[in-house]
């Protein structure tokens, strides 16, 4: 006879333990992985974010671009040759065509006396030099985000890029354990509850913005990794390239861009070097690579001597014209013009590399595609902060249980969570400030002043530095308010003063119908006027939305009556 007695419910009840401590497991991982350095990660998304728009930052900070005329057809020759006439016996040059996003064409150069480049900027019609204003533009944006760049010229790169990819492997860790924490991943992003106010609410938004958009995240940090992974793992490369003289890194940087790697030179530096021939015959070699690309984009010209001393110049197609990076690569000889090679990375592991690649600077994408990836980076800078301020107010709900404050004084936070109200604020409303400060001193500082770039780059991390101060002072909503509401009339105040000391101001561009620069001052009126009504919505007094400000204001009355800048923790 068959026995159909039930099964003991214990094996299932251990399962569902075991799934509930792993849960847990990872839950505790999550929330620290994402603390940690939870601060420089918001600080790295927030710049990144800022880098899809590197190009039009780079412009609005060098007002003295605007209104360059389209380009010629002739515009490499005729930069070429005012390089030639300003700066005689140049070893290397790297030519950046203009394109719908910028006008002037962009040379760097260097000559048998300089081992770093310097730049010009060239009207793409005359090919005369343009004196535009020193600064790093956007470009301190997209340095800081994967190197931490707070000067010019930083000799803490590869440090740097330790650090943001110690950040990066953590937020990985947060993202896969956020996964395995959430039990409701789906309706967590139909769920959001602003009214109930306190904790719940602060859940509800980072789950919505952490689901909203999670394989974007994940694409964007592994990504990141994967970008510097000669860096962060270069075992497998020395396994896999011995040579000689040991690891043959050269060769591999070869097979990974689709070069030969004879073709690869490393400059040292004394190393002497005969300077490139004056004429090249530019127009058939643009030519030649136009009719290979079937009217394809030109993005860039480099003219440098190979390792057997030959002048070549190297045409390169536009990064726009696909999604993989780095783009197809034709060399030419520098002086018959006969082509020696064309170049791609068509192999499985560089086209996933080209791709991964491409998808994490963006550059293959159109206006309406940077502005949704915008979308999704300023997204993911949401789901850190109000991670980091979930944090602090769960302590401080949990403090409030225990009784951890006297009746008749007012509340007091404990000193880790003091420090970590106090770094939300820094960097939570603080970098906005710094960031606003930095592009309002492209517009304060002297033209003529000595070591400009780093001027500004001093003020970006003083007004940050002065933001800290203020979050230790005051790790509340006194805090919160005031930083945000800097930072919001510093927003603001940027097309104001865009058009007391430049002629791009919204009254020109407006009539002009020149998008591209009105469009940079009404981003920042709309990010002003959101800073400044996050403020508003933050001043002190202000009772907290629900029915969590309605029990909040009982404990706390007699603290109120005593001094009236106390606040309950729950509101710091």
């Amino acid at each position: 006879m068959t026995d159909i007695t039930p099964a003991s419910p214990a094996p299932r009840a251990a399962r569902e333990q075991a799934r509930e401590g792993f849960r847990q497991a990872m839950s505790w991982l999550h929330t620290w992985a994402g603390l940690v350095l939870g601060w420089l990660l918001f600080a790295i998304f927030l710049t990144g974010t800022l880098s899809f728009f590197k190009t039009e930052l780079n412009l609005w900070m060098r007002p003295e671009l605007h209104g360059m005329p389209p380009a010629t057809a002739d515009v490499a020759e005729r930069a070429v040759a005012a390089m030639n006439r300003k700066v005689p016996d140049v070893t290397q040059w790297i030519l950046r065509m203009p394109d719908e996003r910028q006008n002037a064409v962009t040379l760097l150069w260097r000559d048998t006396g300089n081992g770093r480049f310097e730049t010009l900027l060239m009207n793409p019609q005359t090919g005369e030099t343009v004196d535009a204003r020193k600064t790093m533009g956007g470009e301190f944006f997209y340095r800081f985000h994967y190197e931490l760049r707070t000067a010019q010229k930083s000799r803490w790169a590869i440090e740097g890029r330790w650090v943001v990819g110690l950040a990066t492997m953590l937020m990985f860790i947060a993202l896969l354990t956020g996964v395995v924490t959430h039990r409701r991943i789906f309706k967590d992003f139909f769920t959001f509850r602003p009214a109930k106010g306190g904790q719940r609410a602060w859940l509800d938004a980072h789950n919505v913005t952490g689901v909203l958009v999670l394989p974007f995240y994940l694409m964007i940090t592994f990504s990141g990794l994967m970008i510097f992974h000669t860096l962060y793992m270069p075992s497998g490369i020395a396994a896999a390239y011995q040579g000689p003289k040991g690891v043959d890194s050269q060769t591999y940087f070869a097979d990974l861009q689709g070069e030969k790697p004879e073709r690869r030179v490393r400059r040292n530096p004394g190393d002497k070097v005969e300077p490139l021939p004056a004429a090249m015959p530019l127009a058939a070699i643009l030519q030649t690579a136009r009719q290979r690309w079937e009217g394809g984009r030109i993005g860039g010209i480099q003219a440098r001597r190979d390792a057997q001393g030959t002048p070549v110049v190297e045409v390169t197609r536009h990064e726009g014209d696909r999604l993989q990076y780095r783009p197809e690569r034709i060399l030419f000889h520098g002086t018959t013009g006969a082509v020696l090679e064309q170049t791609d990375a068509t192999t499985p592991a560089a086209v996933t590399y080209g791709v991964l690649y491409g998808l994490h600077l963006g550059r293959f994408a159109g206006p309406g595609m940077r502005w949704v990836l915008m979308g999704f980076g300023l997204l993911g800078s949401l789901m850190i902060a109000t991670g980091m301020v979930l944090w602090s107010v769960k302590r401080s709900a949990q403090g409030q249980r225990k009784g951890s404050a006297a009746a008749d004084g007012p509340l007091r936070l404990p000193f880790g969570q003091r420090l970590v109200a106090s770094l939300n604020i820094a960097s939570l409303a603080g970098l906005p400030l710094a960031c606003a400060v930095y592009m309002a001193s492209n517009r304060l500082i002297p033209l003529d002043a000595p070591e400009r770039p780093d001027a500004e780059l001093s003020c970006f991390f003083g007004a940050w530095g002065v933001a800290l101060l203020w979050g230790v002072l005051f790790p509340n909503r006194r805090g919160w308010s005031l930083v945000l509401a800097l930072a919001g009339a510093a927003w603001a105040a940027l097309p104001v003063l865009n058009a007391l000391t430049t002629s791009t101001h919204l009254g020109i561009s407006l009539p002009a119908g020149d998008w591209l620069w009105a469009g940079m001052d009404l981003s920042f009126l709309a990010t002003g006027a959101l800073l400044s009504w996050l403020a508003w919505r933050l001043r002190p007094g202000r009772p907290l939305p629900g029915k969590a400000g309605r029990k909040a204001e009982v404990p706390t009355r007699a603290a109120a009556m005593a001094t009236p800048d106390a606040l309950p923790a729950s509101q710091a």
